[in-house]
């Protein structure tokens, strides 16, 4: 496990215990267990974890939704190097992670995002002091 994963799992721990889940939440987080054909979280295998993110994606799920369902997912026992591979994920191709979009972007890990505003600003600040630097020249 990179240090990355190893971080971004401890904050998914972390977040997991600071939650409880209701009986109506986990009720709720059942039928994507269900639809995925996941019989028993703490058993779970990589290509289960395939069919839940491929859920997530169809059903268009929040960032919340699926940083909670990770959340009830850990306390129901879901096998560490599960939690790594769904963390590590890439479903929408953007170059982010699923943990990079849940916990930092705060964006769809199912969606391309856009580049952000932030580092188009970074960009033309860049080329603009570029050809600042080549006038003084």
């Amino acid at each position: 496990m990179n240090n990355d994963q190893e971080l971004y799992t401890q904050q998914l721990a972390q977040f997991a215990a600071s939650q409880s889940f209701d009986e109506r939440s986990v009720e709720f987080f059942d039928d994507v267990w269900q639809e995925a054909g996941v019989k028993d979280i703490a058993k779970m295998t990589t290509a289960d974890a395939k069919s839940v993110l491929q859920v997530l994606g169809e059903s268009e799920a929040s960032p919340e939704f699926t940083k909670a369902l990770l959340a009830q997912a850990i306390t129901a026992g879901m096998p560490e190097q599960v939690v790594g591979y769904i963390l590590e994920s890439d479903t929408d191709g953007d170059g982010r992670t699923l943990a990079q979009e849940i916990f930092n972007d705060g964006t769809s890990p199912f969606q391309p995002n856009q580049p952000s505003v932030l580092a188009s600003k970074q960009n033309q600040f860049q080329s603009s002091s570029e050809e600042d630097m080549e006038i003084q020249i």
